[in-house]
């Protein structure tokens, strides 16, 4: 069935760039546009995002622009915002970002942001009008401003930092799980004797980026993360491992193995740390099994997400935990190239499990495509809530928006985020499966239980 889009989830390029920006401590951005562009990505996606706001609420320097601007045009706007905002927010980095007015009227934002460098501030800026694209070219377009503009950003002549690594590829805030996916990578690569360079979250200020040039590996973790390394390549040098997906349990104990034999590490130490792993892990399931088959926890299941998530999380609740997919739904545009090896990766996960991929954002179609499939159990976004109540099946936020869960340094991926999936999901299907159970209240004779009745 065909539908004008309906609830899309990608939103635009300037709030990609705003997720971008905000995730960098001491980073301060600067929106070059109407007043509406700051309150929609604080309506649409911050409050969306519960436990994902740095600065505790709506405040973002806005140049706020007005008809005026449109048709004289904003420079002189952005020049006294630009100074404010220096002189009120302290910040290690400035970064004007446009919205569509001040692109369409053809401000020179590369001008004032030259202006504001040789003022002596450290300022940057991207151009990312929401004509341009989605969230996720917003973060590209971010990630390369940084990469171009940053100063000092160089490699040093001495080479690489042995075993220092970028990750590449988790979206800010998209990814609702984002601080804790990042923590739980680097703890990965640090267990295997690497040295994770952090670019987004709590500790990963200017400094990081600075380090990014010295990196030995660009780990890339989904397709969004593929341009910047590609732009550390040619510039630096730098190779690139690119990772079918966010490893999630089991996953993870190849991804470790992969950077350590590229950069030539002992492998001795990152076998001993992956055992430990998965040793612990083998122990959760084992004392989920009981409850694992007295409340049958195999049903088939639908999945709505990113590329990276769906791919990760399906590899795991199929292969590791046995469930069968019915369908998994991609939520954020990616490449033709790549819709093409998820599919076949994704189909090959249950041999004549009748698992159907698709790509869509429209929350309507996605209802409908859940819906034919028929699964014992829906995980997706809180958009897809309804649709598994009329299902009457189990249901779990994992992906954008999740508005009424407040996610701070949880994670599903690796083998940390593994466990707390075990917990989440076998929770929801428990909560389900009571709540089923509980008899239903009796319904009093017609007149009685009502104000005003007579006993």
């Amino acid at each position: 069935m065909a539908h004008h889009i309906e609830g899309s989830r990608n939103s635009c390029a300037l709030h990609g760039a705003l997720a971008v920006i905000e995730s960098i401590e001491g980073t301060v951005p600067v929106i070059h546009s109407t007043a509406g562009c700051g309150v929609q990505n604080y309506v649409g996606v911050t409050r969306q995002n519960p436990g994902s706001d740095p600065f505790g609420g709506a405040p973002v320097s806005s140049s706020n622009i007005g008809e005026k601007h449109v048709v004289f045009g904003g420079g002189s706007r952005l020049r006294e915002q630009l100074k404010n905002t220096v002189k009120v927010v302290r910040g290690d980095l400035y970064a004007v970002l446009s919205g569509c007015a001040t692109e369409m009227v053809g401000d020179d934002i590369p001008a004032m942001a030259k202006e504001g460098r040789e003022q002596g501030w450290p300022v940057v800026y991207a151009n990312t009008p929401g004509f341009r694209g989605g969230v996720h070219l917003g973060y590209q377009l971010a990630v390369r401003a940084l990469i171009e503009q940053l100063p000092d950003l160089k490699k040093d002549a001495a080479g690489p930092v042995a075993g220092l690594v970028n990750i590449w590829g988790i979206v800010p805030r998209q990814d609702p799980f984002w601080r804790g996916n990042l923590e739980e990578l680097g703890r990965l690569l640090e267990g295997g004797g690497l040295v994770p360079n952090l670019l987004f979250g709590p500790g990963a200020g200017v400094a990081a980026w600075k380090r990014v040039p010295e990196a030995a590996l660009n780990l890339v973790v989904s397709s969004w993360g593929d341009l910047p390394a590609r732009l550390l390549e040619e510039r630096y040098g730098t190779p690139t491992l690119s990772f079918n997906g966010l490893p999630v349990g089991p996953a993870a104990r190849q991804l470790v193995r992969n950077v350590t034999e590229l950069l030539g590490l002992d492998r001795e130490r990152s076998e001993a740390f992956l055992e430990g792993e998965e040793k612990r892990l083998n122990g959760y399931l084992a004392g989920l099994a009981d409850t694992y088959y007295r409340a049958g926890f195999q049903r088939e299941f639908a999945l709505v997400g990113e590329s990276a998530q769906v791919a990760g999380l399906a590899d795991f609740l199929a292969g590791t935990l046995g469930l069968v997919p019915r369908a998994l739904i991609i939520t954020d545009n990616p490449p033709e190239y790549v819709r093409e090896a998820l599919i076949a990766q994704l189909v090959g996960l249950v041999p004549e499990s009748r698992a159907e991929v698709s790509f869509a954002e429209d929350r309507a179609e996605i209802a409908d495509l859940v819906t034919a499939a028929d699964p014992g159990l829906v995980l997706g976004s809180s958009l897809e809530a309804g649709v598994a109540d009329r299902l009457g099946v189990p249901f779990l936020q994992v992906s954008f928006p999740v508005a009424d869960r407040v996610l701070l340094s949880r994670g599903y991926a690796g083998y940390r985020g593994a466990a707390s999936l075990l917990e989440d999901l076998g929770s929801a299907i428990l909560s389900h499966t009571h709540a089923a159970a509980l008899p239903h209240p009796i319904p009093l004779p017609e007149g009685e239980g009502e104000l005003g009745a007579v006993a």
